[in-house]
């Protein structure tokens, strides 16, 4: 019996081995795509259920070789960024597989209603109610801009964006929609990634103090990161950012990674850049003439001919450095140069995506010893741990390194005198001219009357060179996001989705300067600016946490859809800094601490606290024919007392799809309309103070007493009753589409007021043992206005070749509706009177941004010769009307409003004077002055004939733009204009005034210098040597600033893809720009694009202009 059990079992062995070598098999082959083999392949032999049995990997060159266990299995075969291939195994052994790109979608065509992200909420495009508008950053591919709000400008309606000037470090001046606050944060608020910006305070960012590298460090992302930009317009839109989004928001998003093979993209870029040609100013020649007659005519003597740095006398010893025709604003002016640097791995898998970038953009100034560097880096990762769970990690790392100049050079080098030296030179014994390396400065035993008038002016080539200003930065924004899906995880299904999200913000800025003492022309003994140094280091830390739940309920009918969001958020801080500035400091050291005078050293700490609560809904019905946003937004901010900590802000906004309704179907076809929908909208924002403790009774140290005891002193009263500043906003709006949406735009109409504003140092009796409140709430503004925007995609095309097109423009009207009559009194102060002034006057019913002074109308050609009689005046009368002329036109005397002559009781013409007060004339006007119109009629230039001139505020301001393509060539276009803006030239004031021992322009030469001057061509006023109102603030300075502008032609070039990939490479584009390439405009100054005052005015101070440049770009993808 044991025998045939053994035998059993030895055939039933037999026959199993032979069954599993029979289903065992040794199988190999090669995988490879389009360009050749794939190393890394997973090559996996599944069973029915799905589970693995076997796997194996490609080598080098794509090979593969492995036993499978059944060949009834089947082989299945991965690689990232490619589709998954599953065969049958049976009877084959050798697989050789072409794989086939994931990016390719064959005989399927998926068309879905595109969706976005508005308010937290995700929803369809066509059910967003409120006005914004979205800018890829991809239309600026090849530019170079140092930060993102160069790209901004003329791209979205409403948004006007001026630089503050042409210098490393400048920064733009943004206004979204008007300015709706006085002497306050009047900027858009700044948003990346759902994370608000903070100042290094605590504060809202204000661009408009701040430098193009602070803007750039603080947004903590490089331009080539941004993925887009959205900007929130009406209330409705930034009501959920509540009281910080009063100025409208700009919210960026950065790229992230996406699944598929890792990518690599690399792009550099080169940027040459020059200042356009400026004034044209006098040559030391012409300089020494002026200032001759200049200080001649006052007085009659010839004090300034016997001046030795004006005289050309070989005799005197520093002839030499005073016999020049020196162009010092060419001296201090440079060609720029810019290389960009950038970047960056992307990929993924089913489990996870990354994006890791780094930048490095180093830009030498147009104006010498100017230099920025700046490094940055980015990393973003989404961790799929389930169907339902996703995590998220940001980090990124700022680091700027600005070297500016001491001061402001450009003003300096316009002014300074054209016949001195930039280095010492003398005569030496042989009479050979011997040029020093030492930089020349003028003497303080200079001619006296130089003195605080040409003394004051350093040498500018000397300080671009030695004296210096320095601004460093670190910035780390580390951020963890959680996403959650509670329920569904489609639109079929009750969906609710938790996001949670923690974010830190850590940031070091150190600023310095340096002025050594060789710079100035006092001795060590008192000089407080004899190696002077100044030292500020700041650090700040926040954190802020915010959780959100979106529910969206599935309904049986599908007419209707409801998505609701509510969010908690919440922000700490603090940050502390120290100040020390000393002189002194040895020959060789610049730390304010090494064995120095110390003039000043200081610390401060701070901290805040803030939190909002937040709920959204849209409801929608008929698939978005019909929808409605509301809003609620609850903020509580400890810059406040208690029991006004909290403020409420809420916006409700609705949406119309016309183009839905069956009676519109008629449209669709004879007018090809597309989309046609009305939105109106209602919303509330708000601002808070810009500082801490103002509820606190504040004290400092202030004096001394007893036995050098510190004395303490309160600072100021407490404000207890400080409450939120409200902005209430209507907006209608509406989007239309032809073509299949080729052409598409979008039109605004809007209404707010900004109500209880913050008015800071407010005025109030000094019986409160105070002259001002830090803060208080007064004043209401109102801007209104309309904005449209147009894009063409493709709009016309021939074949391979098409043509885009995008427009915007807007129009803002701005209105003062009440302010407290202390706060009116206390801003429009009484005229001083003063050459070069213009009079401060806001009034109730008139637009923030006005100016008003004296209205011009030329020169008296003639003298008013107190000697003639009666019958002299009336033959100079009978002269002047036989010529065309009233003798009002050409003497100073007075008319009444017919033009008639004004005499006194002497039968004599009333001569005209400024400023005639209490019986004493200032001045009586002569021959060669400047001719101010009397409005009043009294024959006396004074306050009473100030009139308003204009208005700093666009009338219509935005950009537009075409493209070009052909294949892969593109050219494309951006133009920027602002229509009706008036600018104070003080510039040309400055160089025009013949007032001072400064240089002046070349219009100088056609100036009055002697009787009849004038008539046969227009002429300056006479030359007046600190006398003399013959450049007071007018409309000879005001000037109308209108532009149109090329911001820049592109040209660029991309690869075919299918002719890189033999290389290896998948992406290579090349393209080359001019950059603001020509600007029109009759402003005369060096450039038109001038940002306001707080009080909404623009003076032209003569910054360094805007560079034009050309720009060279290679992006490379592999």
């Amino acid at each position: 019996m044991k025998v045939y059990k053994y035998i059993l079992l030895t055939v039933f062995c037999f026959i199993a081995s032979t069954a599993t070598l029979k289903a065992q098999q040794r199988i190999s082959g090669q995988i490879s795509d389009a360009m050749g083999p794939l190393m890394m392949v997973n090559v996996v032999e599944v069973d029915k259920d799905g589970r693995f049995i076997n796997h194996a990997t490609t080598d080098f060159d794509g090979n593969f070789s492995m036993i499978v266990k059944n060949n009834k299995n089947k082989l299945k075969i991965t690689y990232v960024g490619f589709k998954d291939e599953i065969l049958e195994i049976g009877d084959r052994t050798v697989f050789n597989v072409m794989m086939r790109d994931d990016n390719v979608i064959e005989e399927v065509i998926v068309q879905a209603k595109p969706r976005t992200n508005s308010g937290g909420l995700n929803i369809l495009e066509r059910e967003v109610s409120v006005a914004k508008q979205t800018f890829k950053m991809s239309e600026m591919e090849g530019l170079s801009f140092a930060s993102v709000d160069e790209a901004l400008q003329g791209q979205i309606a409403g948004l006007d964006i001026v630089f503050n000037s042409g210098d490393l470090g400048s920064g733009t001046q943004m206004r979204l929609r008007g300015t709706s606050t006085i002497n306050a944060n009047q900027e858009p608020l700044i948003v990346v990634n759902d994370n608000i910006f903070e100042m290094p305070d605590g504060e809202e960012f204000d661009p408009s103090v701040a430098n193009e590298e602070k803007f750039a460090q603080l947004l903590c992302v490089n331009p080539e990161d941004i993925e887009s930009i959205e900007v929130l317009k009406d209330a409705s839109a930034s009501a959920i950012w509540g009281s910080r989004g009063s100025n409208g928001v700009i919210m960026i998003k950065t790229k992230r990674g996406s699944r598929g093979k890792t990518r690599v993209t690399y792009s550099y870029r080169y940027s040459n850049a020059w200042i356009p040609k400026g004034l044209n100013l006098l040559n030391g020649d012409d300089y020494t003439m002026l200032l001759k007659e200049e200080h001649f005519n006052p007085t009659q003597s010839s004090d300034a001919s016997d001046a030795p740095e004006l005289a050309y006398k070989p005799e005197f010893s520093e002839y030499e450095n005073y016999n020049n025709n020196t162009d010092w604003v060419k001296l201090i002016s440079k060609h720029g140069h810019t290389h960009d640097h950038n970047i960056s791995l992307t990929g993924g898998g089913e489990k996870a995506t990354f994006r890791i970038s780094g930048g490095y953009y180093t830009q030498s100034g147009q104006i010498i010893k100017q230099n920025l560097n700046r490094f940055t880096t980015r990393m973003a990762l989404d961790y799929f741990v389930s169907d339902r769970i996703k995590v998220s990690s940001d980090f990124s790392l700022t680091y700027t390194n600005n070297d500016q100049n001491y001061h402001d050079l450009l003003p300096v080098a316009q002014v300074i005198m054209p016949n001195m030296s930039v280095f010492s030179e003398y005569r030496d014994s042989n009479g050979n001219l011997v040029v020093t390396d030492d930089y020349y400065l003028m003497r303080q035993d200079a001619w006296y009357k130089f003195n605080g008038n040409q003394k004051d002016k350093i040498n500018p080539v000397a300080v671009g060179n030695l004296a210096w200003k320095n601004e460093k930065s670190y910035r780390i924004t580390p951020q963890i996001s959680l996403d959650y899906k509670l329920l569904g995880l489609d639109r079929d299904q009750h969906q609710l989705n938790y996001y949670g999200m923690v974010y830190m913000d850590a940031g070091t800025l150190s600023n310095s300067s340096y002025l050594p003492g060789s710079l100035t022309n006092r001795g060590f003994s008192g000089n407080d600016q004899y190696n002077a140094t100044w030292v500020k280091d700041q650090k700040t830390l926040s954190f802020n946490t915010r959780h959100r739940l979106n529910y969206t309920p599935k309904f049986n009918n599908e007419n209707h859809m409801l998505t609701m969001m509510g969010q908690f958020e919440m922000s700490v801080g603090n940050g502390n800094d120290q100040t020390s500035s000393s002189y002194g400091v040895p020959t060789g050291i610049t730390s304010s601490t090494a064995g120095t005078y110390l003039q000043n050293a200081d610390t401060n700490t701070w901290q805040w606290r803030s939190m909002g609560m937040v709920f959204s809904a849209v409801y929608s019905f008929m698939e978005g024919r019909y929808s409605a946003t509301a809003t609620l937004r609850r903020d509580g901010s400890t810059k406040f007392g208690p029991g006004r900590r909290w403020g409420n802000f809420p916006g409700l906004s609705l949406r119309w799809n016309i183009i839905d309704e069956p009676w519109m179907e008629w449209s669709k076809e004879k007018i090809k309309l597309s989309m046609l929908s009305f939105r109106p909208g209602w919303g509330m924002t708000g601002q808070q103070p810009s500082q801490e403790y103002l509820y606190y009774t504040q004290y400092s140290d202030k004096g001394y007493y007893f036995d050098n005891q510190k004395a303490i002193t309160q600072l100021g009263l407490t404000l207890a009753d400080l409450k939120w500043a409200k902005k209430m906003e209507y907006n209608l709006g509406a989007d239309f589409g032809f073509f299949n949406d080729k052409l598409t735009g979008g039109f605004n109409y809007y209404d707010n007021t900004t109500s209880d504003q913050l008015m800071p140092n407010y005025a109030i009796p000094s019986s409160n043992g105070f002259s001002t409140l830090a803060i208080k709430n007064t004043g209401a503004i109102r801007n209104y206005g309309w904005e449209l925007n147009l894009n063409g995609n493709k709009i016309l095309e021939f074949g391979k070749f098409a043509v885009s097109v995008y427009a915007n423009l807007s129009q803002n009207y701005n209105t003062i509706l009440e302010m407290e009559e202390s706060v009116l009194n206390n801003a429009n102060e009484d005229f001083n009177y003063a050459n070069g002034s213009y009079l401060t006057r806001i009034q109730i019913g008139n637009p923030l941004g006005s100016i008003y002074g004296f209205k011009y109308k030329g020169v008296y050609h003639y003298n008013y010769n107190t000697n003639w009689s009666r019958d002299q005046w009336a033959d100079a009368k009978l002269r002047a009307e036989e010529q065309g002329y009233q003798l009002h036109d050409l003497y100073p005397v007075a008319c009444d409003d017919q033009g008639n002559t004004l005499y006194g009781s002497d039968g004599k013409p009333l001569r005209m004077v400024y400023n005639y007060k209490d019986g004493k004339i200032t001045y009586p006007f002569r021959g060669g002055d400047a001719i101010y119109e009397d409005i009043n009629k009294d024959g006396n230039i004074n306050e009473l004939d100030i009139v308003y001139l204009g208005n700093s505020n666009p009338k219509l301001q935005g950009g537009f733009g075409v493209k070009f393509q052909y294949k892969r060539i593109t050219l494309n276009t951006q133009f920027t204009y602002r229509y009706g803006v008036d600018v104070v030239n003080r510039a040309r004031m400055d160089v025009e005034n013949m007032h001072t021992n400064n240089n002046q322009s070349y219009a100088v030469n056609w100036r009055w210098r002697k009787e009849g001057d004038g008539l046969e061509q227009p002429c300056l006023p006479r030359a007046l040597y600190n006398t003399g109102y013959n450049w007071l603030g007018s409309d000879r300075y005001l000037e109308d600033a209108s532009y149109l502008r090329m911001s820049y032609l592109q040209l660029s070039y991309s690869v075919d893809p299918n002719i890189l990939k033999k290389y290896g490479i998948n992406q290579l584009s090349l393209s080359g720009s001019a950059n603001n390439l020509f600007i029109l405009s009759k402003y005369t100054g060096l450039d038109p694009e001038i940002g306001a005052d707080t009080w909404g005015r623009a003076f032209d101070g003569s910054p360094t202009p805007r560079s034009r440049s050309f720009t060279l770009s290679l992006t490379l993808g592999f």
